[in-house]
Formats: structure tokens, C-alpha cells, sequence
């Protein structure tokens, strides 16, 4: 690794603090392994899993683009990730709170109320994802970028393995087990909040914020770009990864898989995110582009996986794969995006991926009915063609990197 000043350094160790506590929640309350499992408990509806994922990325996607002129406005972007984490703590309190009092006594309120809460949640995460790769871009030198994602995954990953291998006996006890769970996140959440806040961040230039109608009008002009159209694109289908995201685990159950291995694949899950290091050093040494490509190819495998597999070796290298892509996906694209983007324009270039990415919100939803009436096997189906299309796509985007700035 090439020389770094302290400021690199401290921002480099904060943001892989804050990964690191990042996953250990999302261990503890993952939406693919233990929420569908705990609405399961509650519902035992296929659709009621679903709508979980939905809340969850369509409040992402709604506070993107209106939030990102005050974004690209503001001299300090930390600000909206503070509001982001705190809002996340606050939420999974609620729900922990919610869970012990009703979870036995009115299930639909819990979900209602889980629904709701994790919506906000989502709402809270696409305003401080607005603000993330800006801060990251000017932080974290160009070259070290890939490295950073990688570490942030591989060590985040180890942690949250240990998690969900000590998370074992909580699945087998409904509710108190998610009680638990819940709880836990909140201090992890906290603690990400000090390693963001070791993050030093250059203020940028005052500057006036355009009035929401001409922001717009830029945002789309800055769509209609041939690189951005492609890229856009690319991630619009990939997308269709969410299709079936909740329902390996559930379908996993329902194959015979006993409700203690839950822990079991969430470690997998876990463990194979320090994968993304190895794909982060590519992409290093040859461009950010490469790891669209990997991150396709890997993506695609995953719903394949679950046709053929089998038995808990199936289920567990099924999970693997989804460990290597559920945020290798985003690393990549982000970084990507990172590489075209023109610094002032970081905010809204992240934004309109986000915005991209809205109608995942409705493929949980879609998953669910399509299971619910003609099984697993087609929804992984569907998804494994949405991907094959989605890197196609990848493949046929220009390798050229025009870097945002570093911190000085």
C-alpha cells in the first residue's frame, strides 16, 4: 500500500470501524436471514416477508434525489450521516420495545409497527447515503478505494461472523431471542457512529443551494449522458437481485432446514464478504470497472445456486454467494460511480442511483405472490435472467476513470 498521511489513516481506520459495527447490526437484523424468519413467526405469510424488503428499499430510494441539493449545498456532509445512524438506533429500540410487549399477543401490530419503523429506517439510510460516497470520495485517495471497501467488508465480515455464530440459541426463542437481537444492534449502530465520526472531512467551498426545480432539471440532463444511461441501467436490473433475496432462507426452511442452522447461514453469509477485499485489489490495479463484472458474475450465481441446491451444503453455498454480493454489489457500483462522477456532482450522481434503485422495493412484494402461488423455483428463476442482463450491461460500460478529489 502506497505511502498515506495521517489524515488517510485515521479516515481509513474510522470508516472501517464504522463497517465493521455496520454489519454486526446488520448480522443481528439481517434482511435476508432474520427478518424473513422473524415475520415468518408472526405472519407465516410469504407476501408479510416480502413487504418487509419493500419498505426497506423504497424509503431508501424516496429521500435520495429530493435531500441531495442540500447535500451538495451543505460545507460539511457528516451532518446527514449522524441523522442517518441515529435514526437506525432509534428505530430498532422501538422495535425491540414493540416485540417484547405485543410479538405474542398482537403479531399484526408487530409487523404493522415493523413495517413502519423500518421504513423510516430506510428513509434515514438514503439521506445519509447520499452523503456517504462524497464524504468516502474525498476522504479515502483513489487508489485506496478498493482496498478500503474490501477491508471495511473482509474485517466487518469476521466480526459479524463471530455475531452470527453467538446469535445461534436466539433464533429458537420467539420473541426474546429477536428482543435481544434488536437491542444489540442499537449498540453496534452506536458504535459506528464514533468510528464515522474519526472520519476528518475537508469543508467544501460555500456555495448556494439550487432551488429543487432546477436541480431536478440537472439531474435529469446528467441522466440522459451516455455513461450514466448505461450505468443506470446496469444497476436498474441488477436490482432484480431483490426478487428472491428473502425467500432463500425461506425456501431453505421449508426444504427441511431446522430453525438453529439460521445462525449458521448468517455466519456464511458473513464470513464470505471478506471476499470483496480480493475484488477491491482488482479493482485497484485495473479499474473500478472490473468489479461491476465480478460482482455480476457472482450476483448471477446466486439464484442458480438455490435451483440446485440442496440440504444445508446447498443452503450454506448459497449464502456464501449472497455474502459476496449483497454489499459487493453496491461497493462496485458505487466505486464506479465514484470514477466518472464530477465532484460536484457526487450528491446527485448517488442519488439518482438510488432512485434507480426504487423498484426493488416492489420486487419482495412481487417474490412473495409469485411464491406464494407457484413456488420458489420461479422467482430464482426470474432473477438468475434479470442478472444475466444486468451484466451484459456491466460488461459493455467504458473502463475510463475520472476520479472525485482526495482530502488534502
Amino acid at each position: 500500500m502506497e505511502p498515506v498521511n495521517r489524515t488517510v489513516m485515521r479516515a481509513f481506520a474510522g470508516g472501517i470501524l464504522h463497517g465493521v459495527m455496520l454489519q454486526a447490526a446488520t448480522a443481528l437484523t439481517s434482511p435476508s436471514t432474520v427478518l424473513p424468519a422473524f415475520i415468518a413467526h408472526l405472519t407465516g405469510s410469504t407476501v408479510a416477508v416480502g413487504g418487509v424488503l419493500s419498505a426497506l428499499a423504497l424509503g431508501a430510494a424516496l429521500a435520495g434525489l429530493p435531500a441531495s441539493s442540500w447535500v451538495e449545498a451543505a460545507r460539511r456532509k457528516k451532518v446527514f450521516l449522524y441523522l442517518a445512524i441515529w435514526t437506525r438506533a432509534g428505530a430498532f429500540a422501538v422495535l425491540a420495545y414493540l416485540t417484547a410487549r405485543y410479538a405474542e399477543s398482537d403479531p399484526g401490530r408487530v409487523y404493522t409497527a415493523l413495517v413502519v419503523f423500518l421504513g423510516l429506517f430506510a428513509l434515514a439510510g438514503g439521506l445519509g447515503g447520499v452523503a456517504y460516497l462524497p464524504v468516502i470520495g474525498k476522504a479515502i485517495p483513489p487508489g485506496l478505494r478498493g482496498r478500503y471497501f474490501g477491508w471495511r467488508s473482509l474485517l466487518g465480515a469476521v466480526f459479524a461472523a463471530a455475531v452470527g455464530l453467538a446469535s445461534r440459541p436466539l433464533w429458537t426463542r420467539f420473541p426474546d431471542g429477536y428482543v435481544l437481537a434488536f437491542s444489540l444492534a442499537v449498540v453496534a449502530l452506536v458504535l459506528g457512529f464514533v468510528g464515522f465520526w474519526m472520519i476528518p472531512e475537508r469543508p467544501d467551498r460555500p456555495r448556494s443551494r439550487t432551488p429543487v426545480a432546477a436541480h431536478l432539471k440537472g439531474a435529469l440532463a446528467l441522466v440522459h449522458t451516455p455513461q450514466m444511461r448505461g450505468f443506470l441501467l446496469a444497476y436498474l436490473l441488477t436490482g432484480l437481485y431483490y426478487l428472491a433475496l428473502p425467500f432463500y432462507v425461506v425456501a431453505a426452511r421449508e426444504n427441511g432446514l431446522p430453525a438453529s442452522y439460521i445462525g449458521l447461514l448468517v455466519a456464511a453469509q458473513a464470513l464470505a464478504e471478506g471476499l470483496n477485499l480480493w475484488i477491491g485489489r482488482r479493482m485497484d490495479e485495473r479499474g473500478s470497472h472490473v468489479g461491476l463484472v465480478y460482482v455480476g458474475w457472482l450476483a448471477l450465481a446466486v439464484p442458480l445456486s438455490a435451483l440446485v441446491g440442496a440440504g444445508l451444503v446447498g443452503a450454506v453455498f448459497t449464502f456464501v454467494l449472497v455474502g459476496v454480493t449483497l454489499n459487493g454489489i453496491e461497493n462496485a457500483y458505487g466505486a464506479y460511480l465514484l470514477s466518472f462522477t464530477r465532484p460536484e456532482q457526487a450528491a446527485t450522481s448517488t442519488a439518482l442511483m438510488a432512485i434507480t434503485g426504487a423498484p426493488r422495493a416492489l420486487w419482495p412484494l412481487l417474490g412473495g405472490w409469485l411464491a406464494s402461488r407457484f413456488g420458489y423455483e420461479l422467482i430464482f428463476a426470474l432473477t438468475a435472467l434479470g442478472l444475466a442482463a444486468a451484466l451484459i450491461l456491466a460488461k459493455r460500460l467504458p473502463p475510463e476513470r475520472r476520479e472525485l478529489g482526495e482530502l488534502h
